[in-house]
């Protein structure tokens, strides 16, 4: 008989293993489930050496997967960008970002702000900004990422083509046209490269997240978390990379790198494109024009590849070994997108179960794309806490199309295979605060409502399984890593959002090793 490293008695465990949907203790050997069951059935592993812990009746639940955030942003935020989430007005937007000019040298960044919510309803200005320093360059990044502004020291850095790709007067650039300022923003040494991610992982971890699946901005961005791995410094988060399409058709796939390639710790995910902005910054595709934008009466969003363009990326990085993860938000940029993985799809005799193939964040789905991602089983990665920040949705799309926003339910219901996330630091990284909105939503969006269940399972099992995973984490299941969260309250009985966002994570075992506790 196998003798388990240690024993966990005395829980209250949800699995998410249909065969033992709830036990009381496990067994863990070598980093993996061994036995799972009741205390009595559990002890009979322990040998000599067994280490015993006792749950205290805690209630026990595997590790989150977030399936789409950004680490690096987020852990550079930490370390030197002002954040600007929640600022109520311009002055006080300007006072985030001044705290931070006083505190730092060179260009001063700062992200987060939602115009939409700030006290004048609009964005800030070169001239806001410039209140700040005139002197030293500033950019600041909408909450979303997909809109920006520069301060005129920032500008001065542009050419006159540069410059005309925005708009100069006010210092506001979207989607592409962000990257003409961002290349001269000082990238960030090595060192600061690596305090950043494991300054962010570190939260991950401290927040019940085991394992992410993480965008790179820019390929060698790799390189930092192979730094720390090959220190013993990487933290103890199993971490999924999905670099830009660029990358992954290029370079990568020129060394013979596709999806999958690493270990449990760190892999390569999808090749990411994107196919539209965001409806934040009215930059997402739509079909009819946006419902609340008078100014310009034909803004459809922004179109980043060319449809037929966009196909043949899709199919090139699909025959490289790459799983496709693609950015679309407005109904007309899922619509592209699925054109483009069907085109993908139609060149190969296997099914998309084997490909993975992704739509990042889905928003606007009405029912005929919704069919499309049924029938070929196209993985949709969801951000249920963008319907309690977007309150203005509604009123963007329209009544007509405000219905199919976020249609969570729906989708679960016709068999789509969905993993949630929290798009951190658009969001904020907490896994209550996720399943809390997926489950209870929102006043504006009261349907589409996911049971506390299905909400739980899709942020443990659906991101391992959009990362192809399934088969070693998402559930406690004999012979799958023992990666798991003891939490404050009972999950599966909270019956309001507050109830849900009150819990906090007390422990947090990965491979059966705690390497968090509450303080």
């Amino acid at each position: 008989m196998l003798w388990a490293d240690a024993v966990f008695i005395g829980g209250d465990i949800t699995t998410l293993d249909d065969a033992t949907p709830t036990a009381t203790a496990m067994a863990v050997r070598d980093g993996r489930v061994l036995y799972v069951g009741n205390d009595t059935d559990t002890i009979r592993y322990a040998g000599e050496g067994t280490v015993y812990v006792n749950l205290h009746g805690k209630h026990i639940v595997p590790g989150f997967c977030d399936a789409h955030l950004h680490v690096f942003w987020f852990g550079s935020l930490l370390a030197k960008q002002a954040d600007l989430t929640g600022s109520a007005s311009v002055d006080e937007l300007l006072a985030r970002l001044a705290v931070v000019a006083g505190k730092t040298d060179g260009w001063v960044l700062g992200r987060g702000f939602d115009q939409d919510k700030l006290r004048e309803g609009r964005f800030p200005t070169r001239e806001d900004l410039d209140q700040v320093s005139p002197s030293r360059p500033i950019l600041i990044t909408r909450v979303c990422g997909h809109a920006a502004v520069a301060n005129s020291a920032a500008l001065a850095f542009l050419t006159n083509d540069e410059r005309a790709l925005g708009d100069g007067a006010t210092g506001l650039y979207t989607e592409t046209a962000i990257g003409v300022i961002r290349k001269y923003v000082p990238p960030m040494s090595e060192a600061e490269s690596e305090a950043a991610v494991t300054s962010a992982l570190n939260v991950a971890l401290s927040r019940g997240f085991t394992s992410v699946g993480t965008l790179l901005d820019t390929p060698d961005q790799m390189g930092t978390y192979q730094r720390l791995k090959r220190k013993g410094k990487l933290p103890k988060v199993r971490v999924t990379a999905h670099p830009p399409h660029k990358a992954a058709v290029g370079s990568l796939a020129e060394n013979g790198i596709a999806t999958g390639f690493g270990d449990e710790w760190l892999c390569y995910g999808g090749a990411k494109l994107f196919s539209d902005g965001s409806l934040g910054a009215r930059t997402a595709l739509l079909a009819a024009p946006y419902a609340d934008d008078p100014e310009h009466p034909d803004n459809l969003g922004i179109r980043i590849y060319d449809p037929e363009d966009l196909k043949a990326k899709a199919l090139d990085a699909q025959c490289k070994g790459w799983q496709l993860v693609i950015h679309a938000i407005g109904d007309q940029a899922v619509r592209e997108t699925l054109d483009a993985i069907e085109y993908a799809l139609d060149h190969d005799e296997r099914p998309n179960i084997y490909h993975r193939h992704r739509v990042e964040h889905a928003s606007i789905l009405p029912p005929d794309l919704l069919a499309r991602m049924a029938q070929r089983q196209i993985v949709g990665v969801l951000q249920p806490q963008f319907v309690t920040s977007d309150t203005w949705t509604g009123e963007r799309v329209g009544a007509g199309r405000a219905d199919y926003a976020y249609p969570f339910r729906t989708m679960l219901d016709a068999g789509i295979p969905l993993a949630l996330s929290s798009d951190c630091p658009v969001e904020v990284m907490d896994p209550f605060a996720c399943v809390a909105a997926a489950v209870f939503r929102d006043p504006w969006s009261p349907r589409e409502r996911l049971t506390m269940a299905e909400a739980l399972r899709l942020y443990c099992i659906g991101g391992a399984f959009a990362s192809h995973r399934e088969h070693e984490r998402g559930s406690l299941t004999v012979g799958k890593v023992a990666d798991f969260v003891t939490l404050s309250g009972d999950l599966m009985a909270c019956e309001t959002a507050d109830a849900v966002k009150s819990l906090a994570v007390e422990q947090v075992y990965v491979g059966g090793e705690q390497v968090y506790t509450k303080r």
